[in-house]
């Protein structure tokens, strides 16, 4: 049965004026059922003026890697966005259920792919674990990432990663 479990805010990192990441602790009985592909997301809760808030969030760090972590990208009226951008602090407690979905990459054990990836907005979180876990565990392969996003000064842009 899955259940919400509270895991420690370790970090709460600006990475632009509208995204955060926060990293969580996972602790050692917990590891196995925290254990995720990349692209995977995570359910998050709080309790917001007394009401309980819940949203999903994509996990940006790469499988085995600790501190856990998510990306958050706060948006203008956003309850839960904004509590994590203007209250949320290290050694508060996040409500969390274990790691879902089925959207992901598995890495090949080979002599090198391209492999060719598209994301808009947000939609960058889940891409970001996938790229991580590729190039870790296929030193030879090559990703051509293209990225769009509304707010850039360049809609579109494109960028090449090797390891």
């Amino acid at each position: 049965m899955r259940r919400y479990v509270d895991l420690i805010v370790e970090r709460v990192d600006e990475e632009t004026a509208d995204s955060r990441r926060i990293a969580l602790s996972v602790p050692e009985n917990l590891r196995d059922t925290f254990r995720f592909v990349p692209g995977q997301h995570l359910p998050v809760q709080t309790t917001i003026d007394g009401k309980p808030v819940r949203r999903t969030y994509s996990i940006c760090s790469p499988p085995g890697r600790l501190p856990l972590e998510i990306g958050v990208r706060v948006q203008p009226d956003g309850q839960f966005s904004n509590f994590v951008a203007e209250q949320l602090k290290p050694g508060d407690t996040l409500a969390v259920m274990p790691p879902f979905g089925r959207f992901h990459a598995s890495p090949e054990h080979g002599d090198g792919r391209t492999c060719l990836m598209f994301a808009a907005g947000s939609g960058i979180t889940p891409i970001l674990s996938i790229m991580a876990a590729l190039l870790e565990s296929e030193p030879a392969t090559r990703i051509v990432l293209f990225y769009g996003d509304d707010a850039a000064a360049r809609p579109w842009s494109w960028m090449t990663c090797t390891r």
